[in-house]
């Protein structure tokens, strides 16, 4: 049976219910969710974990954090979704491309504008001692496990070597004490992460797509494989897949096809977080990437957030004290974030931003 709509999503994750549900008012959306798996529910404690991550590591916390788990799975489950207007389809499916582009589940045939792959299963194998990912990525998984009482080892072989999250000390050397007070220990140092493996793309039939040398689809700065109407977000990319970035990625890629202002993602002014106990945020350029823009002149300031926790980051200044991006940490660290996030949108200067956000320089 043939099925029209304006967009499909084809979900390996929970983040494309909620941007199904956002959108469902301006477009007719098919929603593909895959068969229940342990995959898909570990998912849901990430995308949860990101919204809501915990202020203490203990078990009053951990039951809090179930029950919140729960009521999001009710609150986007199929029933609710459809209800919205949404057509939620589970099963297994693949793209068939002649005689015209569509999305085939057994005999139902879906036809849309435009169709958005939201992640890649396995996004992450939170339950394995050797992890394949970048480094922020295992470093996110060692924190859940730890504090889910789902870690059975302190020291972490990760990928053969040492876990490289990110190319900023300052990141890494806050982001090592979190892991170390959550009994973790592993190796950090600076520098690019090994690169994960690239999805397989035979499952969904993907094959006729461009991919890169390694095995990556090519995607264009609105996410746009090189066929028309597909698109792609998350796992889907070689950059971090951490649930706040796909759930900003494919919001803007949904925007842009139901909408029809088509704008490019704009990752310099989206925040990013690892949800841990003491939250790490950034947004925009680190101190190493500045310099690399914009040579020598490039300052870098501490800053603080006169609160009862403490909380701390890194200020990244250019010459003209136009305010470049931040790093945080604390537990205003993923809501200042976003502020950060829309001073660097209005081009505000760093002074402006510190006192929008209600941080200061100590």
């Amino acid at each position: 049976m043939r099925f029209d709509y304006d967009l499909v999503m084809v979900a390996a994750s929970p983040v494309a219910l909620e941007v199904a549900y956002r959108y469902a008012p301006v477009g007719r959306i098919g929603l593909v969710l895959p068969p229940p798996e342990a995959q898909w529910q570990w998912q849901w404690q990430r995308w949860w974990l990101s919204v809501a991550p915990p202020s203490r590591l203990d078990a009053a916390s951990w039951q809090r954090f179930q029950g919140m788990v729960q009521q999001g799975q009710r609150l986007y489950a199929p029933t609710v979704l459809n209800l919205s207007g949404i057509d939620v389809l589970s099963g297994t499916g693949k793209f068939v491309w002649q005689p015209q582009c569509h999305f085939q589940i057994e005999q139902d045939r879906l036809y849309a504008r435009g169709y958005l792959l939201v992640d890649a299963p396995p996004a992450m194998l939170p339950t394995t001692p050797v992890m394949q990912g970048t480094g922020v990525e295992i470093a996110e998984a060692l924190a859940w496990q730890s504090w889910s009482g789902d870690c059975s080892h302190q020291a972490w072989h990760v990928g053969g070597d040492r876990l490289v999250p990110t190319e900023d000390p300052w990141f890494n050397d806050r982001l090592q004490a979190a892991l170390e007070a959550l009994g973790i220990t592993v190796q950090l140092q600076c520098g690019r992460s090994t690169p994960r493996l690239p999805p397989a793309l035979a499952p969904l039939n993907l094959e006729p797509l461009n991919t890169d040398r390694h095995g990556w689809l090519l995607l264009n700065r609105y996410g746009r494989t090189s066929h028309p109407q597909i698109y792609a977000c998350g796992a889907w990319h070689k950059g971090y897949t951490l649930p706040s970035l796909t759930a900003a990625e494919a919001g803007a890629i949904a925007a842009n096809l139901l909408l029809g202002h088509p704008s490019p993602l704009e990752y310099r002014c989206q925040p990013w977080w690892l949800p841990i106990p003491t939250p790490l945020a950034r947004v925009g350029w680190n101190h190493r990437q500045a310099q690399r823009q914009w040579g020598p002149t490039v300052q870098v300031q501490t800053i603080h957030y006169p609160a009862d926790d403490p909380n701390w980051g890194e200020m990244i200044l250019g010459s003209n004290g136009k305010l470049l991006g931040v790093t945080l940490q604390g537990t205003a660290a993923i809501a200042a974030s976003r502020v950060f996030g829309l001073c660097l949108q209005q081009g505000l200067s760093a002074m402006a931003s510190l006192e929008y956000a209600g941080w200061s320089i100590p």
